[in-house]
């Protein structure tokens, strides 16, 4: 029992350097394009270049936003914050400037050649003063339950 202890000791410590320096600060590049002129990995957009203040802060798979994005108010606080999943399903948080929260719910990302919009699609919770104070459902952009 003891030596499997040693072995995932030593997997998992040899494993570290590997795992971090794949993703190590000075070998992530922002805003890249590949071969075929597509959006990939991290995207930062700037309030001014100045300032080094972000509007967003956006992932990108095939010119797709994907995973975690964040915008942000002109100060640097946190505008939204969503979740995109590969299936196009989306989790949504609107805040303040207080920081405090807005509302929340779920989205669906949809694709088509033309355009890529959004939709709530779900449940949304709306606040005033930090307390829920509405809970609507949508479906397709539409409110159906209040």
């Amino acid at each position: 029992m003891k030596k499997n202890k040693n072995i995932l000791f030593l997997l998992v410590f040899s494993l570290i350097p590997i795992l971090t320096y794949a993703c190590w600060p000075f070998n992530c590049k922002t805003n890249q394009y590949d071969s075929k002129g597509l959006k990939q990995g991290k995207w930062i957009v700037w309030w001014d270049e100045a300032s080094k203040i972000p509007l967003s802060i956006t992932r990108f798979k095939n010119d797709q936003e994907r995973g975690r994005s964040r915008y942000f108010f002109i100060d640097g606080t946190v505008r939204v914050k969503f979740y995109t999943r590969k299936d196009g399903r989306v989790r949504v948080k609107y805040y303040n400037e207080d920081g405090s929260m807005e509302k929340k719910g779920h989205a669906l990302m949809i694709v088509t050649p033309e355009q890529v919009r959004y939709c709530w699609h779900g449940k949304w919770k709306f606040y005033e003063n930090r307390k829920c104070v509405k809970v609507s459902e949508y479906k397709m952009g539409k409110e159906v339950t209040h």
